[in-house]
């Protein structure tokens, strides 16, 4: 792509949440098993799907709008010159996806970069964590809009049209710019009680025919939450903050739904697809049913649901119907029912869990996965322990069955706008980073301890990172006690996890110098060390800890360059 021109009237840029991860020497990236569902890198090339939806809708007016994930571009060409690739887009607007807070660092850095080359391209920046901090964002020089809403589509269809014609841009809707230097607000007045706009699955990127491809669509039928979790930006108390006091979830219109569920036949061979279905935890069972009718004549290869209470028999029976390899994911956030319930969960215990096991094996679901949090409320190292040791109950019982324990720190970031954030000494949390420069500033911070924005009274920020790779390390190793995971992949993983375990010491201790040479001239001292293992993140491929074994980049939906 490197030498190619990029045109569009909109480009939705997604930038790597360090810039530049490829040849940084200072920051580490320590290897963990990437925590979560999807299989992705440190640096979280997974963009919005809103990315998506809005190519469809905005196109539909004649303009040209185009993706270009510029984090997976950079993870799959390691020697492009991002500046000269830069160099060679013609675009009137640069719309760039700060979502998820994480992304801060290099999202900022790509803006920066863009507007030193192209002085005249407008930068919009738009997501959950734009409309959060749009006041402070507004104000960096090389950011000329940001646009808040969780369905942006009509105003930004209206921005553009400014932009392509009269510039009259107090006549754009939830939209944050600048007339001569002085920021702009207008009204938050599109809050729609339907979001009325899907995805399409037009495209979706090439089988690069790699071994074991990685073949995923996500789905959700609204946005925000009915549920409450206290660390969770995107709860219906974070909604209703950034929001304007909007009640959440709003759902997509049945319109959208069928228009979304219809676009699938433009995939070629959709039985190699996973389908996840995200957010169906906010739908009762009738509305459970009905989603499920549109997915009956797709056939898929498989289908991940998330759920928040316990499934009922018939909702289980439901899915199975639908795709006999149905998974469900739980995420109770530990096994100790009281900090559960602090967390936001807390509504079953594990004895009823375990119920809902068997039921559900029995009714032919495929798999169940379990996910546990660490640096959750009144959560010790003892908590974080027994949560092991009951996964290890879980092995044992379950033996030869899919039933898969998941366990992860909360990291790097307590996400703003949610009830601990907001209000960390009620619920004993410690925030260290409150703005976006701090946690800009935060991201930089060689050590992953110190790039943690949070700590408890429970577990310091220390101690969360430490707690959670000896936690997943000891389930790794359980893993392949009850057969679980393959051995040889369990030395591999494990190996990993205690050289980083070993490095992460050597590097906070650091970044922890106060002088600034002296710090820096240690850092020189180890920046081969450190560039060798962040290679070893960033250029192997990723892996889950469901799935513990490496797979290239190039296959995901998501993977747009």
């Amino acid at each position: 792509m490197e030498g190619r021109r990029i045109t569009a009237d909109l480009l939705l840029m997604h930038a790597p949440a360090y810039f530049d991860f490829r040849e940084e020497k200072h920051v580490y990236f320590p290897f963990m098993s990437t925590s979560g569902d999807v299989p992705i890198t440190p640096v979280y090339e997974f963009f919005p799907m809103g990315f998506k939806s809005l190519k469809e809708y905005i196109g539909q007016y004649g303009f040209d709008v185009q993706i270009f994930n510029l984090c997976s571009y950079m993870l799959q060409n390691k020697e492009a010159d991002i500046k000269k690739l830069i160099e060679g887009i013609r675009a009137d607007i640069i719309g760039i996806d700060l979502h998820w807070l994480v992304h801060v660092q290099g999202a900022l850095a790509v803006a920066e970069l863009v507007k030193e080359v192209h002085k005249d391209v407008k930068i919009l920046f738009g997501g959950i964590s734009s409309s959060y901090y749009a006041k402070e964002l507004i104000r960096y020089d090389f950011i000329d809009f940001v646009m808040r809403g969780y369905d942006t589509h009509k105003p930004m269809a209206a921005l553009v049209t400014e932009v392509k014609g009269e510039k009259r841009f107090e006549r754009v809707p939830n939209l944050m710019w600048k007339k001569e230097g002085q920021v702009v607000e207008n009204p938050m007045d599109y809050c729609p009680d339907h979001m009325n706009v899907g995805i399409t699955w037009k495209e979706v990127p090439e089988d690069s025919k790699t071994l074991l491809p990685l073949h995923d669509i996500i789905s959700t039928t609204n946005a925000g939450c009915k549920k409450g979790c206290g660390w969770c930006g995107g709860s219906n108390a974070a909604f209703r903050r950034i929001y304007g006091g909007k009640n959440s979830p709003v759902f997509k219109s049945d319109e959208a739904l069928e228009g979304e569920f219809a676009s699938l036949r433009y995939i070629s061979d959709v039985s190699k697809f996973n389908f996840y279905s995200c957010g169906n935890y906010n739908l009762s069972d009738k509305q459970l049913r009905d989603y499920l009718e549109r997915l009956r004549d797709h056939h898929f290869k498989s289908i991940n649901y998330e759920e928040y209470w316990l499934p009922s028999r018939e909702r289980i029976r439901s899915m199975v119907e639908i795709c006999s390899n149905s998974i469900v994911t739980l995420s109770p956030e530990s096994s100790n029912q009281r900090i559960s319930k602090l967390a936001g969960r807390g509504n079953y215990s594990m004895s009823e869990m375990e119920e809902f096991i068997d039921y559900s094996l029995e009714l032919g679901l495929k798999e169940v996965d379990i996910w546990f949090f660490i640096g959750m409320p009144e959560q010790d190292e003892k908590a974080v322990w027994d949560d092991v040791r009951y996964f290890e109950h879980l092995l044992k019982k379950y033996r030869g069955k899919l039933v898969v324990p998941l366990i992860c720190p909360l990291m790097p970031f307590l996400d703003p706008a949610s009830n601990f954030f907001e209000n960390p000494d009620r619920y004993g949390y410690r925030v260290f980073y409150r703005t976006v420069q701090q946690h800009r500033e935060g991201m930089q911070h060689a050590s992953i301890i110190n790039r943690l924005n949070y700590e408890t009274k429970w577990l310091s920020r220390e101690q969360i990172v430490k707690m959670g790779y000896k936690a997943i390390r000891e389930l790794f190793l359980l893993k392949a006690e009850y057969n679980a995971v393959p051995g040889t992949v369990v030395s591999s993983v494990v190996r990993r996890l205690e050289d980083a375990m070993e490095f992460i010491d050597v590097i906070h201790r650091i970044d922890n110098i106060r002088d600034e040479r002296e710090r820096n001239r240690e850092l020189r001292a180890v920046e081969e060390e450190i560039y060798r293992r962040n290679q070893e993140v960033f250029f192997k491929g990723v892996l889950n800890q469901a799935f513990p074994v490496e797979r290239k980049h190039g296959q995901r939906w998501f993977d747009y360059v």
